[in-house]
């Protein structure tokens, strides 16, 4: 009975721990160190990453050392590819924490997708945002003449200047131009 309780207990513990880091990351934007300007992914993403990393390995480790059964290994491979499916897991956790940044300023806002390429969206080149809700979370999706795609979640990161830009849009009916928004 004991034990029952005490692993519900320890259930509602992790739920509590994840949901309040979830609620922290949404209040306190992850900031990049070498330049304060850069909205970086929630820490939980590369502690996540790392966790995987460290359960992969591990699980590589004796998957990959055991000995199979007499009549071949049959019975490890699925072992063996769930180990590598985890740690490649952590590997893109850490990858696509590393790689991704969001940088609003008054009169663009540039970015970096989760594989590494650099994109700039001047509010001037805007010709298409929309806000939408997915999966109960709002998203802001801003689309550029040249087709280059923004998607967030506006409570996560800060884009005050793009919202100011969005105002300036539906005030004037046009997008700002350089140095205009400020």
């Amino acid at each position: 009975m004991f034990a029952i309780a005490l692993k519900y207990a320890l259930i509602a513990l992790v739920m509590v721990m994840v949901v309040g880091g979830i609620w922290w990351a949404a209040k306190h934007p992850n900031r990049s160190k070498q330049d304060p300007g850069r909205l970086r992914m929630p820490i939980f993403i590369p502690i996540v990453g790392w966790l995987l990393l460290v359960v992969g390995f591990l699980m590589v480790l004796v998957a990959f050392s055991a000995d199979g059964d007499a009549d071949g290994e049959a019975d490890l491979l699925p072992m063996r590819i769930a180990a590598v499916a985890i740690f490649a897991g952590g590997l893109f956790f850490l990858l696509m924490y590393r790689n991704w940044y969001l940088e609003p300023d008054a009169d663009e806002v540039r970015f970096r997708t989760i594989s590494g390429r650099e994109r700039v969206i001047a509010y001037a080149d805007i010709v298409d945002y929309r806000t939408y809700e997915y999966q109960g979370q709002p998203r802001l999706e801003v689309r550029s003449a040249s087709g280059v795609k923004l998607a967030i979640n506006p409570r996560m990161y800060a884009v005050e200047p793009l919202f100011d830009a969005i105002a300036f849009h539906q005030r004037a009916g046009r997008w700002p131009l350089r140095g205009e928004a400020r």
